[in-house]
């Protein structure tokens, strides 16, 4: 016998089009699924506000679903009021009859299905492949590839729209502090995304605006508050003078400096260390902000690339780090940084934006946004370009690197559309 498990159930009631998947009832009623309703991922029934008729009654409620009807005692579901409102009850095994706390009867309806759908499932979910379908992509159609990389795209936004609201409801809807907080994040990605995060919450925004017309001082606060400066030994007149500058300032702070083993700085490349992002960031405050009115206006992407197109301070021409010098470079912000912000900060923030403000345009925006920037280019892209899909854009390239993400790791092929295409439809092997 086959162990199926109750989220392969769950798949088979929310495609109901599945040909030889069947809801047996003895011969106590006739069903008519007309809706297999919402699917629920938190606490309660499994489906809610589904539709079924019953010996010709139609019936509006939740779905629960259980591999053995007495799962339902098991779980305790008698006793939970959150299950009163259950219509019927499906079961891959009905083992005894399940009554409401009054006696009456749930309806059951046990599930049948080919056995060759749990195959095709179970071969995908086993496979030790880097991506259990990229033998089979080639069978998954052109439209549900579009659709579904898009659905990722705006799962990605929300997902990042959820840390924007979380500032958002923090610093009580200022705008210019929200979006300083989510660029800081930003500049920190891929590796010192953490913090530079908590960087953005040791140092007040308001800090950074008081003194932005003096870039030495911007980068004292900078460079203090994020404990770079703490173990560092003097051995120039720029970085003593910087300790001292920050010196001045540090008992301003409620919070202070990031542990400096936080920051990372091996298997970079020189341009990417930390502290040369924190110097074009010092250089972005100093030259450009505030920047929510700006971006209110829904500059074109030309005058984006212009406001966070920076040149690190004079100090940083020399180094990459304190003390040791290198040879003479201007570090100014490139073009695949200055997309890593609008992917990852300017586009989730005007999305958020338009959510709150309740503006389609600046949604459509921010949307648009992704699509006029290039692909990202890393390995992850460049593997699922092997097997056929490739971003032509950061819109589609976002979108493949989410489903990669939040899906394909997991393999959690029963709630991606690709997967569901390929056990629906067929697998080249299974």
């Amino acid at each position: 016998m086959k162990k199926i498990n109750e989220e392969f159930l769950h798949f088979l009631w929310k495609n109901q089009h599945l040909a030889g998947v069947t809801f047996h009832t003895g011969n106590t009623f006739d069903l008519k699924v007309l809706d297999p309703g919402i699917y629920n991922t938190d606490a309660g029934p499994d489906f809610f506000n589904a539709r079924v008729e019953i010996d010709r009654t139609i019936w509006a409620g939740n779905v629960e679903l259980h591999i053995n009807a007495s799962d339902w005692l098991k779980h305790g579901h008698g006793e939970d009021p959150a299950y009163d409102s259950v219509i019927m009850h499906v079961v891959y095994f009905n083992d005894c009859v399940i009554t409401r706390p009054d006696g009456q009867v749930i309806p059951t309806a046990i599930l049948r299905f080919p056995h060759i759908l749990w195959d095709k499932y179970t071969g995908l979910h086993n496979d030790n492949s880097w991506l259990p379908c990229s033998r089979d992509l080639r069978n998954v159609s052109s439209l549900v590839r579009t659709q579904w990389i898009s659905a990722m795209v705006v799962e990605k936004l929300e997902a990042g729209t959820g840390r924007i609201e979380a500032n958002f409801n923090d610093l009580k809807g200022h705008w210019d502090a929200i979006l300083c907080r989510s660029l800081l994040r930003a500049f920190g990605i891929p590796v010192n995304t953490v913090p530079f995060e908590l960087l953005s919450l040791v140092l007040p925004y308001i800090q950074l605006l008081r003194n932005k017309d003096d870039l030495f001082t911007l980068e004292a606060l900078l460079f203090g508050q994020s404990g770079m400066l703490e173990k560092v030994v003097p051995n120039d007149i720029y970085t003593e003078h910087l300790k001292r500058e920050f010196s001045r300032h540090c008992g301003k702070f409620k919070n202070g400096p990031v542990p400096l083993h936080l920051w990372k700085f091996m298997r970079m490349r020189p341009s990417s260390f930390p502290t040369i992002r924190l110097a074009f960031f010092a250089a972005l405050v100093h030259n450009h902000f505030p920047l929510h009115e700006q971006l209110e206006k829904l500059p074109p992407v030309s005058r984006l690339r212009e406001l966070f197109r920076v040149q690190a301070g004079d100090y940083w021409n020399t180094h990459y780090t304190f003390g040791k010098e290198s040879t003479p470079s201007v570090k100014h912000s490139g073009n695949s940084f200055i997309d890593l912000i609008l992917i990852n900060s300017i586009s989730p923030y005007l999305f958020f934006y338009g959510q709150q403000t309740k503006s389609q345009r600046h949604m459509d925006y921010a949307i648009r946004l992704l699509e006029l920037i290039p692909p990202e280019n890393n390995r992850i892209l460049k593997k699922w370009g092997k097997f056929g899909i490739a971003g032509t854009n950061a819109f589609e390239s976002q979108g493949i690197l989410h489903l990669y993400k939040e899906y394909c790791q997991g393999r959690k092929c029963l709630q991606c559309q690709f997967g569901n295409q390929l056990i629906i439809h067929g697998r080249t092997t299974v």
